[in-house]
């Protein structure tokens, strides 16, 4: 389990996050990313992490809180 965290000042709107991860995040009418779930297992919000060129999100193992991404 995963739990995902945005730094929205970082957030350009690129939205490799949610062609990524649709399940867990998605543009909003501004254009910045929104956190449909804090929390998901889903091994793609690890690669949707690393997809974001602006470094705006961040993804800890929910049981240890060790920083993945």
């Amino acid at each position: 389990m995963y739990r995902i965290s945005i730094d929205q000042q970082l957030c350009s709107g690129f939205g490799s996050c949610a062609e990524t991860a649709p399940a867990v995040f998605a543009l909003d009418s501004s254009g910045t990313v929104t956190l449909l779930r804090p929390e998901s297992d889903e091994e793609n919000v690890v690669e949707a992490a690393r997809s974001c060129p602006m470094g705006a999100i961040a993804v800890f193992d929910a049981s240890s809180g060790d920083q993945v991404v």
